[in-house]
């Protein structure tokens, strides 16, 4: 009995002991998850500042081009009207000129900041982000801007004809140098030309007018505009998390 006595004590303490050992390591693993977890959280507010501030950038390029695009558009709504002849009469080479400089001083174009969306995606640590929808849509961001790239580049044709058949037909001095921003003296071959002659061409109408509805499209809702939205949904997610 004593014997027994002694047994069921040691067995009692052993269990107790191997309970305290259980505790001890489930209490070590809990520590260590909720490390892990918290390490994993830093991270993940890391990369949502960063992916914020670029974002936001973005968001002023892209209403930059927009803007630019604006511009470009109104631009070419006045020079279309100048095939009508009884308007073009009314009109100087200088302002012509004045409208040309928005069309032909650059190209429709976004080109984002995307350093951090890079990273993060060829790294595989999209994961880290809790918020599945802001996972999402900074994923299909991403093929967004591929989508954007191949409608733009599918532009370059119409600007480049639409630009030959002005370097062929009409005067880049002049235009230049009707709006200050070339001066001289010497004298030029294409100082008598006139850019007005162009408006006689049906082959520039054509480009030109190509050119407008391809402007028009860039900011439409499906380009430009879908772009923009997406960049605005983000930053919003974004907010909703580092709010938490």
């Amino acid at each position: 009995m004593l014997a027994e006595n002694k047994f069921s004590k040691y067995l009692l303490y052993a269990v107790g002991e191997i309970i305290l050992v259980v505790i001890g390591i489930l209490i070590a693993l809990q520590i260590n998850n909720n490390n892990n977890y918290n390490e994993q959280r830093s991270l993940e507010k890391e990369y949502l500042l960063s992916i914020q501030t670029e974002f936001k950038n973005n968001l002023n390029i892209i209403n930059a081009s927009i803007k630019e695009n604006e511009q470009r558009i109104e631009s070419l709504e006045y020079l279309l009207n100048l095939f009508d002849k009884n308007v073009l009469d009314t009109v100087s080479s200088q302002r012509i000129s004045q409208k040309f400089a928005p069309i032909f001083g650059s190209s429709i174009s976004y080109i984002p900041a995307t350093g951090v969306l890079e990273d993060i995606i060829s790294s595989g640590k999209l994961n880290i982000l809790l918020n599945k929808n802001l996972r999402q849509n900074i994923a299909s961001f991403n093929s967004s801007l591929d989508y954007l790239d191949i409608q733009l580049n599918a532009m370059d044709f119409t600007e480049e004809n639409l630009r030959t058949i002005f370097y062929k037909k009409g005067s880049t001095r002049k235009l230049v140098m009707d709006i200050g921003f070339m001066n001289s003296d010497f004298k030029s071959i294409s100082e008598k030309i006139d850019n007005k002659q162009l408006f006689e061409s049906a082959e520039f109408e054509n480009y030109l007018l190509a050119y407008y509805l391809s402007a028009k499209v860039t900011n439409g809702p499906k380009l430009f505009g879908r772009v923009k939205t997406e960049i605005e949904t983000i930053i919003k997610e974004i907010e909703k998390e580092l709010e938490k």
